[in-house]
């Protein structure tokens, strides 16, 4: 219909369009800024450069700025999210680096089975392992978070390391702390803390096993 009103006609300068079923509430207009924008998000910002110009703007020329402006605004956002992915990641363990560290083959070498496993990871495990020390953005699906939950929970209950004291005291040059206590992990870092928090004098942190 909005087509059929722009054909030209000898002495025909104006269109009235009367929308009667609000439409336009669904369906916006085709502008001139989609011809020559790469997505939706440029046209937007095209036009409203062109209605902020108000006397009137090249569309190419709108067009090239308004590409800059949200290439630069998605480039400063996607910085923002590393450098808080890597604060997150700076208190948190890597689960393969957990496995590893806790000696368990069955988290290194898992591949789902079932339909549900194959599933992304949900949001209640992705907030329980963070919560408990574990990096949840790189675990690939749900089966796999259920299962390294199953054993921060029976790991828990048998007084091993923590994630955190995991974390920690590998970053400091120990081995394999995820086979130590939680008792034993405990006392190492209080040692290191009451030495200003250098490891105290006659310890290998690469050969220590308490």
């Amino acid at each position: 219909m909005v087509g059929r009103g722009l054909r030209i006609a000898p002495g025909k300068k104006d269109l009235l369009l009367l929308d009667f079923i609000w439409m336009t509430e669904r369906h916006d207009l085709c502008r001139s800024s989609v011809l020559v924008s790469k997505d939706a998000d440029i046209a937007e910002r095209v036009n409203q450069k062109i209605v902020d110009s108000g006397a009137g703007i090249d569309l190419i020329f709108a067009n090239e700025s308004a590409e800059k402006d949200i290439i630069a605004e998605r480039e400063a956002a996607l910085a923002r999210e590393l450098a808080a992915m890597r604060k997150r990641q700076l208190r948190l363990v890597d689960p393969i680096q957990y496995a590893f560290s806790i000696e368990a083959e069955d988290l290194a070498r898992y591949q789902p089975t079932f339909v549900w496993e194959m599933g992304p990871v949900t949001e209640k495990q992705k907030d329980y392992l963070e919560k408990h020390g574990i990096f949840a953005d790189t675990i690939e699906n749900c089966g796999l978070a259920s299962l390294i939950i199953d054993k921060l929970k029976k790991r828990q209950m048998e007084g091993l390391a923590t994630p955190k004291q995991i974390r920690y005291l590998e970053s400091r040059g120990f081995r394999h702390v995820g086979t130590w206590s939680f008792d034993d992990a405990t006392d190492m870092i209080n040692r290191i803390a009451s030495n200003n928090w250098f490891i105290p004098r006659g310890i290998n942190a690469a050969t220590y096993q308490p």
